[in-house]
């Protein structure tokens, strides 16, 4: 079982790589947006960090939704909404609960997935975020399916990850400034999804 304390170290965790990785990221961005997304990314999760660090509770929800919440105003970005509504659609999926078990935790990037869908309208294919998460969900779900240790499972789901976020290389985007710039900004990968793919290595170590 996965309890808050377990929920803040891999908080802090994706923080600090989201700021080694915050100038590779803004380096992305800036081949088919404003560049902006390193920097977005490490004041969402300076947030989102900074929460975790100064709540004394023990619900996983409540620190969750509160985080989500900090985070959208540290980062009122559209990269920063968007996690905002991932992290509230996993406070959501607490909503109740002491702890998360493993198989809660298989079903969390689903969720996250969804929430960023529903928000974003974006899907499978428009070279966004998704384009790493939708097939790290499949690749999780698949994994622990055959009776795979969680920890087993989702180092192969983030091994899945990378190898779609670097595969939207290539591809056209169909939303937000990069669909405009069309091949000029082809042949990069993802900014998002290169960021799903850093997140989803760091909670797999």
């Amino acid at each position: 079982m996965y309890q808050i304390d377990d929920v803040k170290g891999a908080i802090n965790r994706v923080a600090q790589a989201i700021r080694e990785h915050r100038d590779y990221l803004g380096e992305l961005d800036g081949k088919s947006g404003d560049g902006d997304l390193g920097l977005s990314m490490e004041n969402a999760f300076d947030a989102v960090q900074s929460t975790a660090d100064e709540y004394a509770g023990s619900s996983i929800a409540e620190l969750l939704t509160k985080a989500a919440m900090n985070c959208n105003r540290a980062a009122p970005s559209t990269m920063g909404t968007l996690m905002s509504a991932g992290i509230l659609s996993v406070a959501k999926a607490a909503k109740g609960k002491d702890a998360f078990s493993d198989e809660d935790v298989v079903g969390l990037p689903r969720a996250f997935a969804e929430a960023i869908m529903a928000r974003g309208k974006a899907k499978l294919g428009d070279k966004t975020i998704l384009d790493a998460l939708l097939p790290l969900a499949d690749t999780l779900e698949a994994e622990f399916a055959k009776n795979r240790p969680l920890k087993e499972a989702f180092a192969a789901a983030a091994q899945t990850a990378k190898t779609a976020a670097e595969a939207t290389a290539g591809m056209r985007a169909a939303i937000g400034r990069a669909k405009w710039l069309g091949e000029r900004a082809a042949e990069y990968p993802d900014g998002g999804a290169i960021l799903c793919a850093v997140i989803a290595e760091t909670l797999a170590q």
